[in-house]
């Protein structure tokens, strides 16, 4: 498999497509290749747009990649839009990887018509920041598989949930790629199992794409790490044994979501699916890499920055109290992704426990500072974009709604306050985060890579 052969073919990706604009794509692609490319509705999301699965190949195993299984991650969509059309065009690299390949371009698609407001640019934080959304983890399709574990028992799939669970459960597929990134950092991995032989190729398609690597913080505490910035995938049960370690809450109490496609494909305990995640930044710092070491104490950088997303949380409740009975729990999507964040006082209090564990001892390195003080503080900043919208949401249906004269202007009191406060806080990042945007193309170039690479791999180890 001649990677740099296939990467020539590569679009030259600038923005980002709309759900529109992928479907189109789709069906182009069928009527380009109409003996080679079968494409068919598997289901709806819950606003009713008919998700389509484009399957390409004879393989004798099955690989099932879906992109946008969170709908501010559409990088993945533009993988899947390249791959789809180099297989149906490269018949010797279909059999060559001996794959019969099922693809879905979006499978959160109503999550991700509510960010199509920053996928043709300006691509900057203040932008992103006001047309951001991501929904509550009871609304997100990769944390609603079904689990039980111990005291948590979850079984409400959503139903972009169930169409992957049918797509599993009839495919028992070999490899499975699912396609995420993240707004601000550096490049990292999530694998099934630790294939040592890979993680070099890694290393050199983002040095060469100009992507540093995240070796600060893991995203979570619990994370098991094979190798810099490659980590053990992470489970439902991952999450519940950190919080029963760190604090004195009932995680079961506390969880209202399942877990991941990883887990439930690999229910058994087999890991008989291998599943691959490459995560990319739309934004980073040279700082997201360096690990050399300051003159802190890393407990003492973590506690800091507990304390900062405490504040930053509390002036998000003063203004999200003040309307709270107005917003919808129910059909509210912004409003229930806001609470879900505000109600984080326990992923605190057990990071600041941890914190203070042999775990954290030592001196803090330049990027465990960086991602501490100054990432988590953007990513708390999207916070207030959720509860700005779920305003904004609400206002367009106080007709429809009933409201009176004064809780319109209630609204629109705390609409100005929240739109003050997040302007206040992307300056703040604009002028302290020293970042620099990733080109598209050369994002979707690394998750291209590392995905047939390891689909490769996978294969040929079956």
């Amino acid at each position: 498999m001649d990677m740099k052969e296939i990467n020539s073919h590569i679009p030259n990706y600038e923005t980002f497509l709309t759900v529109d604009e992928l479907d189109e794509s789709t069906f182009q692609l069928a009527r380009d290749y109409p003996d080679r490319v079968e494409v068919t509705c598997v289901g709806h999301s819950r606003a009713g747009h008919p998700i389509q699965l484009i399957k390409i190949g004879q393989g004798s195993k099955n690989a099932l990649v879906f992109a946008c299984p969170h709908p501010n991650e559409p990088i993945g969509s533009l993988t899947v839009d390249f791959m789809t059309r180099e297989l149906a065009s490269n018949e010797e690299l279909e059999k060559e990887l001996d794959y019969t390949w099922y693809f879905i371009k979006c499978i959160d698609i109503d999550g991700t018509k509510m960010n199509e407001g920053w996928f043709k640019g300006p691509f900057g934080i203040t932008n992103y920041m006001h047309h951001y959304f991501r929904p509550a983890f009871r609304d997100q399709v990769e944390w609603t598989f079904p689990v039980q574990y111990k005291r948590l028992s979850f079984n409400s799939p959503i139903p972009e949930t169930q169409v992957l669970m049918k797509l599993i459960d009839e495919l028992h597929p070999e490899f499975m790629f699912s396609l995420h990134n993240l707004g601000f950092g550096g490049a990292y991995w999530y694998i099934t199992k630790d294939i040592p032989e890979l993680y070099p190729k890694f290393y050199e398609i983002t040095k060469e794409m100009g992507v540093p690597l995240k070796l600060g913080e893991a995203e979570m505490p619990y994370c098991v790490e094979f190798a810099p910035a490659v980590f053990k995938m992470v489970k439902a049960k991952d999450s519940y044994d950190y919080t029963e370690r760190f604090t004195d809450r009932d995680p079961a109490a506390s969880t209202n979501y399942g877990t991941s496609s990883e887990d439930y494909a690999n229910r058994d305990g087999k890991d008989h699916t291998m599943t691959f995640v490459c995560e990319l930044p739309y934004f980073y710092s040279n700082k997201v890499d360096d690990t050399s070491l300051t003159d802190r104490d890393r407990s003492e950088v973590i506690l800091e920055s507990c304390d900062l997303k405490e504040r930053l949380d509390a002036q998000n409740r003063a203004i999200f109290d003040k309307v709270k009975d107005l917003l919808d729990p129910d059909d509210n999507y912004f409003r229930r992704a806001v609470e879900e964040k505000l109600g984080g006082a326990g992923a605190i209090a057990a990071q600041r426990k941890w914190a203070l564990s042999e775990q954290c001892a030592g001196k803090a390195t330049v990027a465990q500072v960086w991602d501490n003080l100054y990432i988590s503080r953007y990513f708390r900043c999207v916070n207030l974009c959720l509860l700005l919208r779920s305003i904004q949401f609400e206002l367009q249906r106080a007709e429809a709604r009933g409201f009176t004269q004064e809780e319109v202007e209630r609204l629109n009191k705390a609409l100005a306050e929240t739109n003050a406060t997040l302007d206040e806080q992307c300056a703040w990042l604009e002028e302290n985060m020293d970042y620099q945007i990733t080109p598209v193309k050369n994002l979707v170039t690394v998750q291209v890579t590392c995905g047939l690479l390891t689909a490769q791999y996978v294969s040929s180890h079956a």
